[in-house]
C-alpha cells in the first residue's frame, strides 16, 4: 500500500510489481483521508493527460464505493501501461489549494496463456504481486496459526471485494479449487465464492463509477437457497427497475437444515431480538473448499468443510449456455471478512 497524510492507494506500492492482464481495465483503488475538505481529485499516468477521479464524498455508500473518501480509478486501459510507470495525484481543496503526490510502479503480464494458476504467498507482502484488484482493500496477512492468506478484514468488508487471477483471454475447460474462511458476515445480504469469465465493469469517465457487471459466478448467496451457478451479462436495472442480463443457471442448498433454520429462525429472531446479522449456511471461522468446473459440456460446483469428505457436486449444469466467451477467474466476497489460503486453476484435459 502507498499512503500519505492525504490519501491511501491500496493496490499499489512504490517499486512493487503489479500483475496485469486479468481484465482490460487496470483499476486503482484507495481512499482520501479528508474527503470533506476535498473538492476534486485528479491523476496523471506516465505524463499523459490529467484525468478526474470520482470519489465518495460521504457519508453513505455510493454505488461500489463503500465508505466516505473511497475511490476507484477505472479509466486506465492496459495499453496505457508500460513496464515502468509513474502515477501522479493532484488533490484540490475547497479553497483551490493543491497537493501533489507521485509514485512509481512496474507491472508484469500474466504469462500463462493456458488456464493454470497456483496461489503462492511465500515472500509476498503485497496482493498486487499475485492478483489484480478490482475492488476493496485486499492485504496479505496471517491467521492465528501463522498460515499466510489473502484477506479482506471485517472492517474493510463491503460490496463485491474482488481480486482476479489469470488472463482476460482464458476461455473454458478448467477447474478452480480454493480454500477459504469467512471470518464474519457484516450484513444480512452476503455472498462468497468464485467468479469465472470475469469481464470489467462498464467503464466510467472519471465523473462517475458504473455498476454494470458481466461475469460467471459459482458461489454461496444468502438470498437464494444457498449455492448457485450464475451468469451476468451487462447486468443493470431498466427505467422500470427490472434487472436485465441476469441468468441463474441452477441453485441448491449447501445445508438444507441450516437453510430452513435460517428462513424460520431469522424471521422470528429478527422480529423479537432485532437480529442484525444472519444465520448462514456457511459458518464463520470454519474453512471451506470451493471446487468449480467450467467446461462446455458441464458446469459443476462443490462446497464442503475442510475436515469433511468431498461431496458430489451440489450444483450441476449439463451442456451450459456459455454467455460470455472469455475472462479471468477470482474471488468475490460481499459483506464479509474473508481469508483465502489456496487458489488453484488447472485445465481439464
Amino acid at each position: 500500500m502507498y499512503q500519505t497524510d492525504e490519501l491511501e492507494v491500496w493496490n499499489l506500492a512504490p517499486d512493487v510489481t503489479a500483475k496485469i492482464g486479468a481484465q482490460t481495465i487496470f483499476n486503482v483503488v484507495g481512499r482520501l483521508k479528508s474527503p470533506e475538505k476535498t473538492q476534486r481529485l485528479f491523476y496523471c499516468l506516465n505524463d499523459g493527460p490529467e484525468k478526474e477521479v470520482f470519489f465518495n464524498p460521504g457519508p453513505k455508500r455510493l454505488g461500489r464505493l463503500e465508505n466516505m473518501g473511497d475511490f476507484n480509478i477505472d479509466t486506465i486501459d492496459l495499453e496505457s501501461l508500460s513496464t515502468k510507470n509513474q502515477l501522479g495525484f493532484r488533490i484540490v481543496d475547497h479553497n483551490s489549494r493543491e497537493k501533489r503526490f507521485r509514485l512509481s510502479f512496474p507491472c508484469a503480464w500474466y504469462e500463462e496463456k493456458e488456464p493454470k494458476f497456483e496461489l503462492c504467498l511465500d515472500g509476498v507482502e503485497h496482493p498486487q504481486r499475485i492478483g489484480q484488484v478490482v475492488d476493496g482493500k485486499w492485504r496479505v496477512g496471517c491467521d492465528e496459526r501463522g498460515e499466510r492468506c489473502l484477506e479482506i478484514r471485517r472492517e474493510d468488508a463491503g460490496l463485491d471485494r474482488i481480486i482476479l487471477f489469470g488472463r482476460y483471454d482464458w476461455t473454458t475447460g478448467y477447474e478452480v479449487l480454493t480454500r477459504l474462511s469467512v471470518m464474519a458476515w457484516t450484513a444480512v445480504t452476503h455472498n462468497v465464492g468464485l467468479v469465472f469469465k470475469w469481464n470489467p465493469h462498464a467503464q466510467g469517465d472519471g465523473t462517475h463509477l458504473p455498476t454494470q457487471w458481466s461475469t460467471g459466478l459459482g458461489y454461496y448467496y444468502s438470498r437464494s437457497p444457498g449455492l448457485r451457478i450464475r451468469f451476468g451479462v451487462n447486468v443493470h436495472h431498466d427505467v422500470n427497475g427490472n434487472k436485465i442480463g441476469d441468468y441463474i443457471m441452477k441453485e441448491s442448498p449447501l445445508s438444507f437444515w441450516r437453510w430452513r433454520a435460517g428462513q424460520l429462525g431469522h424471521a422470528l429472531l429478527n422480529s423479537i431480538l432485532r437480529l442484525k446479522y444472519p444465520f448462514s449456511q456457511i459458518v464463520p471461522g470454519r474453512q471451506y473448499y470451493f471446487r468449480l468446473r467450467v467446461h462446455p459440456e458441464r458446469y459443476a460446483l462443490s462446497v464442503w468443510q475442510v475436515d469433511a469428505r468431498e461431496p458430489q457436486p451440489q450444483v450441476e449444469v449439463q451442456a451450459p449456455v456459455e454467455r460470455l466467451p472469455h475472462g479471468a477467474v477470482g474471488i468475490i466476497p460481499y459483506n464479509c471478512g474473508v481469508r483465502v489460503y489456496e487458489f488453484n486453476v488447472q485445465p481439464i484435459k
